[in-house]
């Protein structure tokens, strides 16, 4: 069947899929004409970078988008280094600010009487915003993680290393959980967070820490309904407990932490009573609210194994939940 008789929902399907999984997505944007102006809005509405130079050749593009995007993605496989991935990051998110702006402004002027003053656009709009990319703890430019993340303002957001599962590396390092976590601060419509292969910049004897002793594991987050940890070191039980004390969480239905540790790996992993030990000895809480709060972790808080390890200080638990 040629191509002009194939209907636009299928012509539409192949091109995204052809978008989505293809090395090149561009090339295919130039089969003709109508490929072009389907492909585009697809394109640019599920931005994919799987390389340093498509995100900088992205970044320094000065056309418009077809669309506001609605999720962006960063996929650096076999722990490609590169110092400034963040530098290019948020050069990326000021491209795709400048073209939510203009689309924005172009929709107010024909529609003037309703929307005569347009609000402006400090933060872009996403569903996703997906990271699976390596830190590094002698890296010069950590500052831009918080510089590009808070340039958006994601509902779903997920950090991942890049390394196969079975392989327990720490693709964000301490330095690096601490930008992000300023950068959490700003978001607003965040409903999802994902975080793995990550160390904390804090610990219980507060050795590691630019956090105070017992300070939440996250900023207040109103909007957040779900967190999953996996495979985390430096992680105090005494932070989750602290984040489900405060009135913000409120909404939060699911905390999941897989193959968390309070020190290193070589230790235990942290189990569910953990939290509740540490929601009984927290601090200026009183004894009704810290019976609630033990009550809570029950309720929302699941830790589990998954990765099993060569040595270690539980090896002989079975995996799943560890209550």
């Amino acid at each position: 069947m040629p191509l002009s008789q194939v209907p636009l929902e299928l012509l539409q399907e192949i091109l995204t899929y052809a978008l989505e999984d293809g090395p090149s997505p561009a090339n295919i944007l130039c089969v003709n004409r109508q490929f072009l102006e389907m492909g585009q809005p697809l394109l640019h509405a599920r931005l994919r970078f799987r390389s340093i130079h498509q995100l900088i050749l992205f970044s320094q593009g000065n056309g418009d988008l077809e669309c506001p995007p609605r999720s962006l993605s960063v996929t650096l496989a076999g722990g490609t280094a590169d110092f400034e991935v963040f530098r290019h990051l948020a050069a990326a998110l000021q491209r795709c600010r400048r073209a939510t702006r203009t689309l924005k402004r172009r929709r107010s002027s024909g529609d003037q009487d309703r929307n005569p003053t347009p609000e402006s656009v400090d933060q872009v709009p996403l569903n996703l915003l997906s990271l699976r990319l390596h830190s590094h703890t002698n890296n010069p430019h950590l500052g831009y993680i918080y510089e590009a993340l808070s340039l958006a303002n994601p509902k779903t957001f997920i950090w991942m290393g890049p390394d196969p599962e079975h392989h327990f590396s720490t693709a964000i390092v301490p330095s690096a959980t601490y930008h992000l976590i300023r950068a959490l601060s700003t978001w607003t419509a965040i409903e999802n967070i994902t975080l793995t292969n990550l160390s904390f910049p804090s610990d219980e004897l507060g050795v590691n820490t630019s956090f105070s002793r017992d300070a939440p594991l996250l900023p207040a987050l109103p909007s957040l309904r779900t967190l999953y940890v996996g495979q985390a070191t430096l992680l105090p039980p005494s932070a989750v407990a602290a984040m489900l004390a405060l009135p913000e969480y409120g909404a939060i239905s699911s905390v999941r932490l897989v193959d968390t540790y309070r020190h290193s790996i070589w230790g235990p992993r942290i189990r569910r009573r953990d939290i509740e030990l540490a929601a009984q000895a927290l601090a200026g809480v009183t004894e009704d609210a810290r019976a609630r709060l033990v009550e809570r972790v029950r309720q929302v808080v699941s830790c589990e194994k998954r990765t099993e390890r060569i040595m270690g200080g539980d090896n002989g638990d079975a995996q799943g939940v560890l209550d």
